[in-house]
């Protein structure tokens, strides 16, 4: 079985989606921490979507060799959704080290902590 780590970006298949779920085949990033995911075959990831935003449930990310993007996305923090390991596809790359700080803030603001 694949080991899967925090921060690393899949394409996830997100269908079947409901009303304004996120759909399609998506890159996402894990958010869910690695003692956990050594141990589930469920992963909690939020999905990548195109453009910048301004939102502040929202980080913004620029293409990397390291992340593997191929253009502006941004992490939708409020679509966090658990997967099952059988809808990931691809890995595509690594969220880098800089992009933390702005995650965490974010799922601060979605979780009101």
């Amino acid at each position: 079985m694949t080991e899967f780590r925090q921060l690393d970006i899949y394409w996830i298949d997100l269908e079947p989606a409901k009303g304004a779920e996120t759909k399609k085949l998506r890159p996402c990033v894990i958010v869910q921490g690695d003692l956990v995911n050594i141990q589930s075959r469920t992963l909690i990831v939020a999905p990548l979507l195109p453009n910048h935003k301004p939102w502040p449930f929202a980080v913004n990310l620029e293409p990397t060799k390291e992340n593997g993007l191929d253009k502006n996305r941004h992490i939708n923090l409020k679509q966090l959704r658990a997967v099952d390991v059988s809808r990931i596809r691809k890995k595509q790359g690594k969220l880098e080290s800089q992009y933390i700080h702005s995650l965490k803030d974010a799922l601060t603001i979605v979780f009101d902590l």
